[in-house]
Formats: structure tokens, sequence, C-alpha cells
């Protein structure tokens, strides 16, 4: 079965400007927006726990992470842990 996932009226307002200009966002561009959804509400000292699936891979996801963390302009840590990414966020 796919997977669904719900857009907000923001993200479907940003894929329709981007058709009327004449450019796409790219899916890579979508996923790093999630990701940054997920970080940009977490204070200093707060945390998320992300269950992976069979078809996640942990090196990707932990990266998605570091690149949302640095458009947000927000410093994460990694909390090691074996079948979860557990992490806070810094400053």
């Amino acid at each position: 079965m796919p997977d669904f996932q719900k857009l907000t009226k923001d993200e479907v307002n940003k894929i329709l400007t981007a058709k009327e200009k004449g450019h796409s966002i790219s899916q890579r561009e979508l996923i790093l927006q999630s990701y940054m959804e997920q970080l940009k509400d977490l204070d200093v000292g707060e945390g998320l726990e992300i269950k992976l699936t069979e078809n996640d891979n942990r090196q990707t996801v932990k990266n998605r992470l570091l690149r949302a963390a640095d458009r947000l302009q927000i410093e994460i840590e990694f909390i090691r842990s074996r079948n979860v990414i557990r992490l806070y966020r810094k400053k």
C-alpha cells in the first residue's frame, strides 16, 4: 500500500506558487520541510524519539535531521540508542 502524507494549506500553496512560476518543489525539499516541521517547535533541552520502519535507513534519517536543524539554525545532538533515534535540542 502506498504511503499517504497529508499536506497543509501552506505546503499546497507553496507547491502551487512554484508551479505557476515554472518551478516545482523537489521531493527532497518536501521531505526536508517535513523534518523541519518536526524540529521547529523544540525548545532547548526538549527532544524527539523516532521509530524507524524496515524501509528507513538510519543514517539517511539522521542526515536529514541534521540538514533540517542546520536550515533552522538550531543545534541538535543525538542520544545513542539501538532501536530508535533519539535527539535533543542543544541551542
